[in-house]
């Protein structure tokens, strides 16, 4: 398996850094304020009853494909999209949190029928702090660390198959398991400005196989009928936030994105034979590093807005994308 080795790999690079609870509250003894980087995952609430909102808004193109060798090749005239997600987070305890991330996209290419508003899977997650440590460095320098601990199930609500057009396609038509860790470290030092680090490391586990018909995600096309065995995917990471003033903050996501592919068997209609074609093949293997500049604003602890742009710097068997990103968040 993958990802338990790339969890050890992040972790062991991180193992003498632990994390701050909040995504949009200074740390204590800190009177700076941080939104969070655009992709890192959310931390929990601080506070018992708090309630989250952050809503999301993407626009993507992908400009080139990447070869299994890393080779690199533009792709002019692909399909564009625009998604909405919003972040819904309540805070059960003062140390664990529930959240959702409903999410919509639409997209469209020159000479096609545009998809229509699509739904993605639904991830439902719960997350605790598991270590919370403050410490005084020197006089006038500090560090506050937590590490959380992230469960829960992406629900299949994404179209996947019975597609117009393979590109179309929303979901993985299969239930998930999500586990994840995100390590958060706030720093002073002396007159410096505070700073932020963020780490993590998350996992999705498919938990069953799911039935194809038609075009689908899976690569499948017209005629074809079978099943999908989808293995697991996710990603690791790490973020800086640095404050210029009270209120704005420079951030940068660095990511590495992966997928173990998939198992497709069913059987296939072709027009120029008399029976069905079995069918079998693996989908292949997938790996990029995405980098996601952004500037936060923050009015204070409790609202801040947020843009940048993510681009694909490498990979394998994946597309490069350029992703344009626009988010506000408030804290009740």
């Amino acid at each position: 398996m993958r990802f338990p080795l790339e969890i050890v790999l992040c972790l062991s690079l991180t193992a003498a850094v632990l994390l701050p609870t909040s995504r949009a509250h200074a740390v204590p003894g800190d009177e700076q304020a941080y939104s969070g980087s655009l992709f890192s995952p959310p931390t929990p609430l601080p506070k018992a009853g708090a309630f989250y909102v952050e809503p999301y808004l993407y626009v993507g193109s992908p400009i080139g494909q990447f070869g299994s060798q890393g080779d690199y090749h533009p792709l002019p005239g692909v399909q564009r999209s625009v998604s909405s997600l919003v972040i819904l987070k309540y805070g059960i305890t003062n140390r664990i949190s529930v959240y959702i991330t409903p999410q919509v996209q639409y997209s469209w290419q020159r000479s096609a029928t545009p998809s229509g508003l699509k739904f993605t899977d639904l991830p439902f997650v719960l997350q605790g702090v598991a270590l919370d440590r403050q410490s005084r460095l020197w006089p006038g320098s500090w560090q506050h660390s937590t590490l959380t601990v992230d469960l829960g199930m992406n629900f299949p609500t994404g179209s996947y198959d019975r597609l117009s057009r393979p590109q179309d396609g929303s979901g993985s038509g299969v239930y998930s398991f999500r586990y994840g860790l995100t390590d958060q470290t706030g720093f002073k030092f002396g007159s410096m400005r505070p700073f932020r680090v963020r780490l993590w490391a998350t996992g999705i586990q498919p938990v069953a196989s799911t039935s194809l018909n038609g075009q689908s995600v899976y690569g499948t096309g017209t005629g074809f009928s079978g099943r999908a065995h989808a293995e697991a995917f996710g990603n690791f990471g790490g973020s800086v936030e640095f404050s210029l003033n009270d209120h704005f903050v420079l951030a940068l996501d660095m990511i590495r994105d992966w997928s173990s592919g998939s198992h497709v068997q069913g059987h296939q209609i072709l027009q120029t034979a008399p029976a069905a074609q079995n069918l079998s093949f693996n989908t292949p293997a997938e790996d990029d590093w995405f980098a996601a500049p952004a500037i936060e604003y923050n009015w204070n602890a409790s609202t801040s807005i947020l843009g940048g742009v993510g681009l694909t710097l490498s990979g394998r068997d994946t597309t490069r994308q350029v992703i344009g990103t626009l988010a506000f968040e408030h804290t009740f």
